[in-house]
């Protein structure tokens, strides 16, 4: 399958992502959406986006207790949401990668709509070219 170079946008650029998966890859999609499926972290990692990369600084942003803010931070280090690197001044955390920023602000998104609102397209259907043999 081969998509027109004109339609091509963040969630179409990997043609394979139009196509069924392995089930495998489902279920580690399921498995990181569950990681983060908790107000709580979605609040740190949030935080996190805007440069509050401090158990401190997160705690005070996302109005948890700093107790809080570590014991999940070290839990998302865990399991391999979050990358933690020492300075001078002490840790700094930062989302592990770009998809896990992504999939925060498709959730933010999610949360400021009421689900009567009609919602966006994320991908709309797309003209298939085949290559030719």
């Amino acid at each position: 399958m081969a998509i027109e170079t004109d339609e091509l946008n963040l969630f179409t650029s990997d043609p394979t992502l139009l196509e069924r998966a392995p089930d495998r890859e489902y279920a580690r999609a399921a498995e990181a959406l569950a990681a983060i499926a908790d107000p709580g972290r979605l609040k740190l990692l949030h935080a996190l986006c805007l440069d509050a990369d401090t158990p401190q600084k997160a705690a005070a942003w996302a109005g948890v207790t700093q107790s809080y803010a570590e014991r999940e931070l070290a839990a998302m280090i865990d399991a391999g949401l979050v990358e933690k690197r020492e300075k001078p001044g002490g840790p700094v955390y930062a989302p592990r990668d770009g998809h896990l920023v992504v999939e925060l602000h498709v959730a933010l998104a999610h949360g400021r709509e009421d689900a009567r609102d009609p919602h966006p397209r994320l991908i709309a259907r797309r003209r298939v070219v085949r290559a030719a043999s």
